[in-house]
């Protein structure tokens, strides 16, 4: 083999190797933050993780607070992060209207990360859904709850952990299930 095929060879493989390991380690590090609370050390459940707290202001103009809202009012939480630019965000939020008014005890708050303020409301508007939508101007949304994709949507429950974590476009009949499964109704 010619030095130069050689080492293209070569640079071929070991460019390979890295992916390899990248999305090795990628996986890794989703299926650990995915299954947060779900995995089984000798033989038990751990402990779900406390959902950090966090405050919004709402497009309504009023602030949503998690640890008040769990105090005073008590329904456990559903937490969408979206984004105007997100076709499948846009795709979903019906759904999540549709879900809150079916499910009134059962709190959805909608929070755009990542994105316009001026866009946000823009699409907000557009698609006139009800339930409770803000703007993460701080950016501390995120920053508490990572989002791996968009859209992303926490389950929180009444105790304040969080009970499940889905990342990508979640159906009416989906949201349905997992609140089933988190929540208990």
């Amino acid at each position: 083999m010619e030095p130069n095929n050689q080492k293209q060879a070569s640079n071929r493989i070991g460019l390979v190797l890295l992916v390899a390991v990248a999305v090795v380690g990628a996986v890794a590090a989703f299926m650990a933050f995915t299954n947060r609370g779900e995995s089984v050390a000798n033989g038990s459940p751990t402990e779900a993780p406390l959902a950090p707290d966090f405050t919004v202001t709402l497009f309504d103009g009023s602030t949503f607070n998690l640890a008040e809202h769990l105090e005073s009012d008590g329904r456990p939480v559903i937490l969408n992060l979206w984004a105007s630019w997100c076709a499948p965000c846009r795709a979903e939020m019906p759904e999540f209207d549709q879900f809150q008014v079916e499910q009134p005890g059962i709190m959805v708050i909608g929070v755009a990360v990542s994105d316009r303020e001026e866009l946000a409301r823009a699409l907000a508007d557009e698609l006139g859904v009800s339930y409770a939508l803000g703007f993460d101007a701080a950016e501390t949304v995120a920053a508490n709850y990572p989002p791996l994709g968009m859209p992303s949507t926490w389950f929180i429950g009444q105790d304040g952990t969080v009970k499940k974590q889905v990342t990508g476009q979640i159906s009416l009949e989906t949201l349905r299930e997992l609140s089933a499964g988190s929540f208990g109704f």
